[in-house]
């Protein structure tokens, strides 16, 4: 269990270095991959995510590229989810190659054997921060869940400045939609903080506490739950609420799209996934030379920061952003004592109590 100032230190670590890494990619162009694996490398990978437009925007940026570069076809599914992982693997009859899953999902799949050991020397290391090379996978990008808003109902000089006011009923007569599937969103997070829990104090996390919040104001009446990344778009879009939580690059993608949408990068949260490889994937060297290249191409990775508004884990891109781009990712240096980092040590040893306990409460 973390205590409060080694999680303050892990916070401030993990920004440090990525303020640092871009220097130290310096020297790395394109995609410094390690020897060509033979002939025989399997020339498909089937690849799992979340779906909608961040589909859309790591098939133009990285797969797509990576494609023309070596010749393997990069097969994009947005079904991807830890149950299904399991039911393949334990059937023997594993479909997909290269998976991607939350945090606390991968240290279940680690503790329950269901994947394989990442190939280190087929994956160069050299633009790897070190917060993101894992035994059995990479924790590839950094995101941040968000309070968002409908700029049509609430202009951005009247949107909230932190959670509390988020949750302020009387300050917005509004619904709102909170995410509700717990291994990803940090809502619980979220009431804590706007109770008045400083950021080093929220771990471990006092449960109860957060659903009283969440219960009294502004009231479970008041509150809507979606499952899907892109249902809060929706939702706010079409003016059945005004304030969501949602995910930094949903939201940019979004407003690309002409939707009068904003969001705060202060008081978010700070989580990331991990790509993954199933035990017996039918093409595992591929899947990890899609990783080496993901990895270590700069202009690959530099093109989906710009496009995601991601922090992809690959230094080299760093270097190549300009610096107005930099600022606004969610390892940017800026936000280092305005975000929360997730505990994924906590949520993997408390998942499966602290959902059963969520939807009991949902439910009551």
């Amino acid at each position: 269990m973390t205590d409060s100032k080694s999680l303050h230190f892990d916070r401030r670590k993990l920004l440090k270095a990525a303020a640092l890494t871009p220097f130290a990619g310096l020297a790395l162009s394109g995609c410094d991959a390690k020897p060509a694996q033979s002939a025989a490398a399997n020339k498909t990978v089937t690849v799992t995510s979340y779906g909608g437009s961040y589909n859309d925007q790591l098939t133009q940026t990285i797969l797509d590229p990576f494609s023309k570069k070596t010749g393997i076809q990069p097969t994009l599914l947005a079904n991807t989810s830890l149950a299904a992982l399991k039911a393949q693997v334990q059937s023997g009859d594993v479909q997909w190659d290269l998976v991607e899953i939350t945090a606390p999902e991968y240290e279940t799949a680690v503790a329950e054997g269901l994947l394989e050991k990442f190939d280190y020397d087929i994956i160069s290391d050299k633009g790897l921060p070190g917060y993101a090379k894992a035994e059995y996978g990479i924790k590839y990008l950094s995101f941040l869940f968000v309070m968002a808003w409908d700029q049509k109902v609430i202009p951005d000089a009247k949107a909230p400045k932190d959670w509390a006011q988020f949750f302020d009923q009387d300050k917005y007569n509004t619904k709102r939609s909170v995410y509700n599937q717990l291994s990803d969103s940090s809502v619980l997070e979220a009431a804590l903080l706007a109770d008045g829990v400083p950021f080093d104090k929220i771990y471990p996390l006092d449960v109860d506490r957060a659903l009283r919040v969440l219960g009294h104001h502004p009231g479970k009446d008041r509150l809507l739950y979606h499952s899907a990344n892109q249902e809060p778009i929706q939702q706010l879009t079409s003016g059945e609420v005004s304030l969501s939580t949602s995910f930094n690059n949903r939201i940019n993608a979004a407003r690309t799209d002409g939707a009068k949408l904003n969001f705060s990068p202060e008081n978010a949260v700070l989580a990331g996934d991990y790509f993954v490889v199933p035990k017996g994937a039918k093409n595992k060297e591929a899947a990890f030379q899609l990783m080496n290249f993901m990895s270590n191409d700069a202009e690959a990775g530099a093109a989906f920061d710009k496009v995601t508004n991601l922090t992809l884990a690959n230094t080299p891109a760093l270097s190549k952003l300009p610096k107005a781009v930099a600022d606004t990712l969610p390892t940017s240096p800026r936000l280092a004592d305005k975000i929360l980092v997730r505990d994924d040590k906590w949520w993997s040893q408390n998942l499966k109590k602290t959902e059963q306990q969520f939807k009991l409460w949902q439910a009551s």
